[in-house]
């Protein structure tokens, strides 16, 4: 192979990545401006027994990918996710997306590297999007096991 096609090669890498990255930003962005969105945090029930609080409306687990619906009676409701890697030296991830009427409208990912440790790690996504019917899906990667739990303020 020549240094011409080589360095074309190269050049198509760097612009689909680039591509990807900036589709990437994009979609952040307008994700971020139509829903209050919040990742990590504490999972912690708050409220009082004259006001809304939060309550959990479904849990599920699993090694591999899923993917699940819930009705939200609230204004806001929190997805946590928590997961634990196969040991096996490669990369680890699990993605938790939700969704409403097919859009993604938040997401968290969990990754561990070749070389880092395989404790367990949590992720928290809190969307303000209003009473409806929201679906969890949830992708993974040699993971050992991942738990969801959804909860709706209300």
């Amino acid at each position: 192979m020549d240094n011409t096609t080589k360095v074309l090669i190269v050049v198509c890498f760097v612009l689909i990545g680039s591509l990807g990255f900036l589709s990437g930003v994009f979609l952040k962005r307008s994700t971020a401006d139509h829903y209050d969105v919040t990742i990590e945090g504490d999972e912690g029930v708050t409220g009082s027994p004259q006001g809304p609080s939060w309550h959990r409306v479904m849990s599920f687990t699993g090694s591999g990918s899923d993917y699940r619906c819930v009705d939200i009676r609230g204004n806001k409701f929190k997805v946590v996710m928590s997961a634990a890697p196969i040991i096996n030296y490669d990369v680890n991830t699990v993605t938790v997306d939700v969704l409403r009427d097919g859009q993604t409208l938040a997401s968290a990912t969990a990754e561990w590297g070749p070389t880092e440790s395989p404790t367990r790690k949590k992720k928290m996504i809190e969307i303000s999007g209003g009473p409806g019917y929201y679906c969890i899906s949830v992708y993974a990667y040699e993971i050992e096991d991942w738990e969801v739990t959804v909860w709706d303020y209300y």
